[in-house]
């Protein structure tokens, strides 16, 4: 059985669903005709099917694309795919139609059973692909047992709610444990284990031993790291050191991993494109970037700064999971063929999202910045920041009709 390329359309068209939902939000603030919803429905929508739908189907489209030859339980993983397509747009159509409520809350319950669905189903079929060595093996595990933890977030809400402390830090705290585990471990991890196996079939060789470190390092330093998410509350001497130890241990982990990885980039020529390299290097680039921002959450005073800053929040989560989570995606997606790199459509896509990305951050980052200092507004902000996310869905647009032509 040939790998299905409804996989990627499904994952490219939450994809667009994603950049949809944000268009839709940004008119908000440019044309009031646009507020035909209340604007929380939509961001709801939006930020469900940009880490439930869009990433979380897209680890599973690459898991099974690189294990398909060996996968025992092909239409196993075609049953949990048309799951997740379902469970996923009647969830985000009852965020749009009531918000955080009953159908959607319902929904969202039912989605995080899918998780665990898929994380037994990769669990178990792990056994079954031979060659893979330890070390993107062991990056896969941790992915799974981040989700499984991420998922007590979305659980915990609701005993807080139950017991009427939906506006205590508490329910902020369990947002952002859940948000933690998703994209600084589960989506991380899978990231990386997909990469490390990619580049293992090709026959590129690292070094394993240091490899491993960075993963130890990395793993032990996620829990710790946690506690600089929540800063902006007093959690005392005690969860500050936790925060300070678990950001360092995540810096060094992620410059022993690049320093590793590194060496091995000679032999990247037969593999990848100039294109496709400067676009890892890229990816490679916005991770250190993130991982160097986390340092300003440990400077006292400065955590309550930023997450009072809605720019900054927005501007940080749109950097981990446009410019690294998404640009992996996407590279990973052209490296196991899933998308044609040959095709300029594909080429000029890339560009187009990568110049909407980088305007987007730009605006928010440098506004956040004005605000602190001299209270001077960018002009025309609102409608720039449209333009930079209609960008990234001309983009997302030009990428996909590839796809289409490919089944055609």
């Amino acid at each position: 059985m040939a790998f299905p390329t409804k996989f990627t359309h499904i994952s490219l068209f939450f994809l667009t669903i994603t950049a949809l939902s944000g268009i839709w939000m940004r008119l908000y603030f440019v044309a009031p005709n646009a507020q035909t919803l209340p604007f929380e429905h939509i961001l709801h929508g939006h930020s469900h099917m940009a880490i439930l739908g869009w990433t979380f189907l897209a680890m599973f489209v690459l898991y099974v694309k690189l294990t398909w030859e060996s996968m025992p339980k092909k239409k196993h993983a075609i049953a949990i795919l048309y799951t997740i397509l379902v469970v996923t747009l009647m969830m985000f159509i009852a965020f749009l139609y009531e918000g955080y409520a009953t159908y959607s809350i319902i929904l969202s319950v039912i989605h995080i059973f899918v998780e665990y669905w898929v994380i037994i189903f990769i669990w178990i079929t792990l056994k079954y692909i031979p060659h893979m060595t330890r070390t993107p093996r062991r990056f896969m595990y941790a992915s799974l047992l981040s989700l499984f933890l991420s998922t007590l977030g979305p659980f915990s809400l609701g005993a807080i709610a139950a017991n009427g402390l939906r506006e205590s830090p508490l329910f902020e705290m369990a947002i952002y444990f859940y948000l933690h585990f998703q994209y600084n471990g589960w989506l991380f991890f899978m990231l990386i284990g997909l990469f490390l196996f990619f580049l293992q079939k090709n026959k590129i060789t690292y070094n394993e031993k240091w490899i491993q470190r960075s993963f130890w390092i990395y793993f032990i330093s996620l829990f710790p790291a946690y506690f600089s998410a929540i800063l902006w509350y007093d959690i005392g001497i005690g969860g500050y050191i936790a925060a300070f130890i678990g950001v360092i241990g995540q810096c060094i982990a992620i410059l022993l991993l690049i320093g590793t990885i590194f060496p091995a980039y000679h032999s990247f020529h037969a593999l990848f494109s100039k294109h496709m390299k400067i676009s890892y290097i890229f990816v490679a680039f916005i991770l250190l970037m993130k991982q160097f921002m986390e340092f300003g959450l440990l400077i006292p005073g400065f955590s309550s700064l930023i997450y009072e800053t809605r720019s900054v929040i927005i501007g940080y989560l749109h950097l981990t999971l446009l410019g690294f989570i998404t640009m992996f995606i996407l590279n990973l997606y052209q490296s196991t063929q899933l998308l044609d790199e040959t095709k300029k459509r594909v080429t000029y896509g890339i560009a187009i999202f990568l110049g909407g990305f980088v305007v987007q951050e730009v605006i928010l980052f440098c506004s956040a910045l004005f605000a602190w200092t001299n209270g001077w507004i960018i002009p025309y902000q609102n409608e720039l920041l449209l333009s930079a996310t209609i960008l990234l869905l001309v983009g997302i647009c030009s990428i996909w009709t590839t796809v289409c032509k490919q089944t055609k």
